[in-house]
């Protein structure tokens, strides 16, 4: 008998358990900080929107169970006293958010978050009043927070930029450590207005897509991004990045199928959703790859060479017979149309690349097996404007009213420069495409082993950077203002920085030996070159590397272009 009352309680408990709805997986903890600093003395008025965002940002988080702090008007101490409370609330594993409104200030490719009662008159007074977002998301990273989730709208014309500077300079990408979401309400280099209204429109669009259920992260900062670029024609595009290695999810999760097939139906449509928007902030990981076979429109012109006679027969045709095929030498220039930019033959070799700097090491031997064509001035703006006429390119880039022309093309992404090569190889039947980081950086040394190809030190005159001492305003010049390096290229140091083919490593460990691009790693972000106008004199060494986000557009970068011998 009691053995049958034993097993019968067995049956019922077992038969409760599995009946009995499970219980939600508790998620682990979340913080927030959430400042917002409207009222600078030094400012006429007070930002309009700035307060009524953070209060608003700040209730929609709690309503995502973040434990939320919201700061206004903070001073400098305040500032640190916040953050420094905010950090003590970070344990290994959490989730940590920090959002800031306000005016902020790039120096030296890092962000500045700008206090209100800051004294800013140089740009060491902005290192020394202004919060560094880089520093702040270290210090997250070295808490243990496993999700690192930064929004920051600061990028506004200030009243201390305008003291030491002849423009705004906006805001710089940020370095973003694994398992980070970043977004900012501009694109890095960007400024805008303060806006009007209750809600600025990017909290607007923010708010909009926060309480859209089964949602990642990603996928509401991203339909974020497009419902402000829409609202406003384009006039402002905000910025994303990121390095999560998990999906995120500010609200609820999306449902696990292990139920009754019911509710599957349901869930269906909610993904089927997000696609519709995706398409714009696809271009990141959708255009990634396809712009890797871009060559491909060149073999086009081989199996049909009946177009190609008509080109080849007006001015490209002397040219590139004797000067682009077998019989290139090296130092030999030419141009395969009349508006075509002007090449130069490099030869092949090998190369110690790389430095014991941080981000340029190991140093390692590269082979470049075959002589290639690279242009020897960078794109100009009369170049791309063609590109554009042709309908080959679709932006039209501002030059900040420094003119066109014969002046390095700017304001371009690393996917805009793949679009004009794309273009420039069906215009002309030939290949051409950004060169590889290391294809780059041998042509850029000019067979030469100091870190400038004209020597050891810097110097004056030699190039146009911030530091190179020319008396020019802080902007580029037409392209070839000085002289060339030994393989005849202008301007591989300064003026415009310029992209590569590569996407982003942290160093040069597993990186190819044969002088072809590195395809694996972040390729999101993608490399950049050369140092520019805008840059201290050590980032114009040939070793220098520099890092960007692939679909996002700066007023230093550029590119020039290479040509593949036949």
């Amino acid at each position: 008998m009691n053995m049958r009352l034993l097993f019968l309680a067995c049956i019922t408990v077992a038969s409760a358990v599995l009946t009995f709805p499970a219980l939600p997986q508790e998620r682990p903890a979340r913080v927030a900080l959430v400042i917002g600093n409207a009222s600078y003395p030094d400012s006429s008025t007070p930002l309009s929107t700035t307060i009524r965002d953070a209060r608003t940002l700040a209730e929609e988080f709690r309503r995502s169970d973040f434990d939320v702090d919201l700061k206004e008007n903070l001073g400098k101490e305040e500032m640190r006293v916040a953050i420094d409370a905010f950090m003590n609330k970070i344990k290994t594993g959490m989730s940590a958010l920090f959002y800031f409104n306000g005016f902020g200030i790039q120096v030296g490719r890092q962000t500045y978050l700008i206090p209100v009662n800051a004294q800013i008159w140089t740009e060491a007074e902005v290192r020394r009043d202004g919060i560094s977002i880089d520093a702040t998301l270290a210090e997250v990273q070295r808490r243990g927070a496993k999700v690192k989730i930064v929004i920051i709208d600061a990028a506004r014309r200030n009243p201390f930029e305008r003291r030491f500077r002849t423009s705004a300079a906006g805001l710089a990408a940020v370095d973003a450590p694994e398992g980070t979401l970043a977004m900012f309400s501009a694109a890095p280099g960007k400024v805008l207005n303060d806006g009007t209204g209750t809600n600025s429109l990017f909290v607007s669009e923010l708010i909009k897509e926060l309480r859209v259920p089964n949602l990642t992260a990603e996928e509401v900062f991203n339909r974020a991004r497009i419902g402000v670029s829409r609202a406003s024609n384009n006039e402002q595009v905000p910025w994303v990045a990121s390095s999560l290695i998990d999906e995120f999810y500010f609200g609820a999760t999306r449902p696990t199928q292990t139920a009754a097939p019911a509710p599957a139906p349901a869930p269906s449509p909610a993904p089927t959703d997000t696609p519709a928007p995706s398409p714009a902030p696809a271009p990141t990981p959708a255009t990634i790859p396809a712009p890797s076979p871009a060559p491909a429109p060149a073999p086009a012109p081989t199996p049909a060479p009946a177009p190609a006679p008509t080109p080849a027969s007006v001015p490209p045709a002397p040219p590139p017979e004797p000067s682009g095929g077998a019989t290139a030498k090296a130092g030999d220039t030419f141009r395969d149309c009349a508006d075509c930019g002007e090449v130069v033959v490099v030869p092949a070799g090998s190369f110690q690349m790389g430095s014991a700097s941080e981000f340029e090491n190991p140093v390692h031997n590269v082979k470049i097996e075959k002589a290639f064509a690279i242009g020897r001035h960078e794109v100009t703006f009369d170049e791309w404007d063609q590109c554009v006429e042709e309908g080959g390119c679709k932006h039209r880039p501002d030059d900040r009213d420094w003119g066109r022309g014969d002046r390095p093309v700017i304001n371009v992404s690393w996917l805009d420069a793949k679009a004009f090569v794309t273009w420039l190889s069906q215009k002309t039947g030939k290949t051409y495409r950004l060169p590889s980081e290391a294809e780059w950086e041998y042509a850029a040394r000019g067979g030469v082993s100091t870190p400038y190809w004209w020597g050891r030190d810097a110097g004056t005159r030699q190039a146009n950077c911030r530091e190179c001492k020319t008396d020019s305003p802080s902007q580029t010049l037409p392209v070839g203002s000085f002289k060339p390096n030994p393989f005849g290229l202008f301007d591989t140091a300064g003026n415009a920085a310029e992209w590569v083919e590569d996407c982003w490593n942290d160093n040069y460990r597993g990186a190819p030996v044969n002088g072809t691009a590195w395809q694996t790693g972040q390729c999101r972000l993608r490399v950049l070159r050369g140092g520019a106008f805008d840059s201290q004199a050590k980032y114009l060494r040939s070793q220098a590397r520099f890092r960007y986000d692939s679909d996002v557009r700066f007023s230093a970068n550029g590119f020039r272009v290479l040509r593949e011998l036949q």
